[in-house]
């Protein structure tokens, strides 16, 4: 079998139609790469490359259509793609068909393009000029969309950790990626009869048209949920705050009506004093003692928000006899949103509480630490607590326990630690769960 080295350029420009849909597929998962960005840009441009002439290598050598070994790229492509990210698959696999959906309708427009300089080819030909207008088309695309996908599609990766969400997308946009495949004129010539040519061209427009204002209704949506749930936790918060304010007005004046007494409380001391009867202002100073307001909230550390929420799961964790090994040491002043570090450490000690409930009285605790390091550049927070039962885990990945699917308190703390530049990682062993958060300050 003898290769067509004439053909190769053709073919492999028309393939290279490849390297802005791996572009668009990363954009929006930046905060997502399991090896970094400088690492994963010395590793993946390469690897895609060697994809790339490979394909064409084996297209011109077996001179088969374009569509030959597509399939096989694909999954090959997929499995390196999301091997490189820490996303479930459930969004790597939405991302990337959503992709090839996209790039699916300017290969139409390149098949457009072609017919229209050479109407006697197909569209299982190669062509020089369709190829490089393919290309250009997909690069004007990425650099188009650069600024929005970067900036609010990650919103939507790290945000949105519904499994049931992603898998419906990716349904449409398998939908959309099988409509494209299948109205491509295997003969050019068919686009010539009647009026084809001019419904092909409306057809593929109007399927991009309603691809983006999809896209747009999807994301508005999202951001409309990811603000009702941030809106949810303000409130909780506030509630949590109202709650430990209405405690301390209870305590500042239950105190100052014991200060009020304390002037009585002296004379009697005085003459009791004055006596020589000592075991009397000892049982008096008992009963005293015993008679002054206890303050029921606890000052674990100086940012309001995330004292009144450990105040909160104090009063919980108490309710259900567990024991607290809590060490809180963090500035007042950090970086850090009081939504974001209340959302981690929230989350954290739910998850303790909820898996302390199983485990036999005697045996609950939670151990939590809340610390700087490096230079106080960073925060850490570490968690243990006990649980009893199997944890269901899908590869390395945490299920919740009390429902189907992905653990959503464990996906929210590692997207927020991911968002400042941190990581998050949990383990269990002997019975003892791990959690160990850390984000930049």
């Amino acid at each position: 079998m003898t290769m067509d080295f004439d053909k190769f350029p053709a073919v492999a420009i028309d393939y290279a139609i490849l390297i802005p849909a791996a572009i668009l597929c990363y954009l929006p998962m930046k905060n997502q790469l399991r090896y970094g960005v400088s690492k994963t840009l010395r590793f993946a441009p390469p690897l895609l490359l060697v994809f790339l002439l490979l394909l064409s290598w084996l297209t011109c050598y077996f001179d088969t259509s374009p569509n030959t070994f597509y399939f096989v790229f694909f999954v090959l492509f997929f499995f390196c793609y999301h091997k490189s990210l820490t996303v479930p698959v459930a969004k790597s696999l939405t991302t990337f068909v959503y992709i090839c959906a996209l790039m699916s309708l300017f290969t139409n427009y390149a098949i457009m393009f072609d017919a229209w300089l050479h109407p006697d080819s197909g569209a299982d030909t190669f062509n020089l000029e369709s190829g490089l207008f393919q290309l250009g088309l997909g690069l004007v695309v990425a650099a188009i969309s650069y600024f929005p996908v970067t900036r609010f599609g990650t919103v939507l990766i790290d945000s949105l950790n519904l499994p049931i969400v992603w898998y419906i997308t990716l349904i449409l946009s398998g939908i959309f990626l099988a409509i494209n495949v299948i109205i491509r004129p295997l003969h050019y010539e068919t686009l010539y009869t009647n009026n084809v040519f001019r419904v092909y061209i409306i057809v593929v427009s109007m399927m991009l048209v309603t691809l983006v204002l999809l896209t747009l209704s999807f994301y508005f949506i999202v951001s409309g949920m990811v603000r009702e749930r941030e809106t949810e936790e303000r409130n909780r918060m506030l509630e949590m705050q109202e709650t430990q304010y209405i405690k301390q007005q209870e305590y500042i004046k239950l105190s100052a009506a014991s200060r009020h007494d304390f002037r009585q409380s002296i004379r009697i001391l005085e003459g009791l004093a004055e006596s020589g009867d000592i075991s009397a202002v000892q049982d008096y100073l008992k009963k005293y003692n015993e008679q002054m307001p206890q303050k029921e909230s606890v000052d674990y550390c100086s940012n309001i928000a995330v004292n009144a929420l450990l105040n909160y799961y104090h009063e919980a964790a108490k309710n259900s006899r567990i024991k607290e090994r809590w060490d809180i040491r963090m500035p007042m002043e950090i970086s850090i949103s009081d939504v974001d570090l209340c959302n981690i450490i929230g989350n954290l000690l739910e998850n303790a509480i909820a898996a302390c409930r199983e485990v036999e009285e005697g045996k609950r605790y939670i151990a939590l630490s809340v610390t700087t390091a490096g230079d106080d550049a960073s925060l850490l927070i570490v968690m243990t607590n006990p649980y009893t039962g199997t944890l269901r885990k899908r590869k390395d990945r945490y299920l919740s326990t009390r429902r189907n699917g992905s653990g959503i308190g464990l996906s929210s703390i590692r997207s927020i630690a991911e968002r400042y530049d941190g990581i998050a990682e949990f383990s269990d062993e002997n019975g003892v769960f791990k959690s160990n958060v850390m984000v930049m300050m």
